[in-house]
């Protein structure tokens, strides 16, 4: 619920992940300590696909024993909140009594029977108060660095400079790299869309309708003009996106975009006969497998009267004649192919008593729900 306004979140089964996971003790019998901890977390967390060779290391950031290390690369469907939240469980069965804490601006350390960290989720960037990806330490350490390379996955890890331990550095509020916003025509997507990029300093792909000039034809003559519309659109959008991959902008904090490009599989087969579209979706098929896919979707729900008013309010000339009939097998086609997409991140939300635009207060709070979406663990949402 979003005050008395109706969200619907659907949720499927969480796409498996990689973590990485770094193991260390230094008390009683370190060995066994390691062996159990990996004991659990196949049985709790996932499944280890592959481990680095043990080795043993002086005490990192205090005067302790040295500690036996290893690191451990596991498949799971936690999110990184969950995981932490089970490794920590794992750690305290294990007998670890303390964890590090800040003093007067430093941290300080304790010997611990078994000590479990997230280096790595499935290369994602990330930090609040109680968790930082990549590690912020990694860098720092040899008996991290190591290991990671003895396995073949330093590369592949987005190492940032590290933040301080108990630094109130900001944080990025979205936890993504790619989000779109999608809805049926008049759903108010390129306005929540320019108001998030602006907001949250992230790059802005629009779709770009003035560009196509057999629109306002197809709404006059849909059946003679539908195919060309469709491609134009297509190729449009695959140029966008490609060019999208090949110049990013590093100096904004993400990528967000009015328009997912299966759209256009959706569209096409509403608009397209069947011979047409079989053509089209040839070629869908072979362009959109190069292009980047988002990592979550936030679908604007409303129904087709107060669509068809929104679309009044804009005013373009060549939309007028689009009817109630037409939106609503556009938004059933979306939610369709959701359905049959499982994997795709999906979150619904209803707008039809939002006013994201005018009430300042609505649009906090859907700014909220897609800043907790990752953080919640509902970054994979679907029918």
């Amino acid at each position: 619920m979003l005050g008395n306004k109706h969200l619907f979140f659907i949720f499927a089964p969480m796409k498996i992940k990689q973590a990485i996971i770094g193991l260390g003790s230094n008390m009683g019998d370190r060995a066994t300590y390691l062996e159990q901890a990996r004991a659990l977390i196949a049985e709790r967390v996932g499944t280890i696909v592959q481990t680095s060779s043990i080795q043993e290391t002086e005490a990192w950031g205090f005067l302790a024993p040295p500690f036996l290390n290893q690191v451990i690369a596991i498949r799971t469907k936690l999110t990184p909140l969950e995981l932490l939240d089970e490794l920590q469980r794992i750690e305290r069965e294990l007998g670890r009594k303390e964890k590090s804490r800040i003093e007067q601006g430093k941290p300080v350390y304790h010997n611990r029977t078994i000590d479990l960290d997230i280096l790595d989720y499935d290369h994602v960037v990330y930090h609040d108060e109680r968790l930082t990806l990549p590690h912020p330490h990694i860098a720092e350490r040899d008996f991290v660095l190591n290991p990671l390379r003895e396995m073949g996955l330093l590369d592949g890890i987005p190492i940032q400079d590290p933040v301080p331990s108990g630094s109130t550095a900001s944080k990025k509020s979205v936890p993504y790299n790619y989000i779109v916003i999608e809805g049926c025509i008049g759903a108010g997507k390129t306005t929540l869309t320019k108001m998030l990029a602006e907001d949250y300093n992230a790059e802005l792909v629009l779709e770009r309708f003035a560009d196509n000039p057999f629109l306002p034809k197809f709404y006059k003559d849909p059946l003679h003009y539908a195919f060309p519309v469709e491609m134009t659109f297509l190729m449009d959008r695959y140029q966008q996106l490609k060019n999208l991959l090949s110049a990013r902008d590093l100096f904004t904090d993400f990528v967000i975009g009015d328009y997912f490009i299966d759209k256009c599989i959706i569209f096409s087969k509403n608009n397209l006969l069947t011979d047409e579209y079989n053509l089209y979706k040839t070629v869908f098929d072979t362009i959109s497998s190069f292009l980047p896919k988002p990592e979550l979707i936030v679908y604007l729900y409303n129904n087709a009267e107060r669509l068809l008013q929104n679309i009044a309010t804009r005013g373009r000339e060549y939309e007028k004649d689009i009817t109630t009939e037409y939106l609503n097998n556009i938004q059933e086609s979306y939610i369709e192919y959701f359905k049959q997409h499982a994997s795709i991140p999906i979150l619904l939300v209803e707008t039809a008593k939002l006013d994201f635009v005018q009430n300042p207060d609505d649009y906090q709070q859907l700014k909220r729900l897609i800043e907790n979406t990752y953080e919640a663990g509902i970054h994979r949402i679907t029918f």
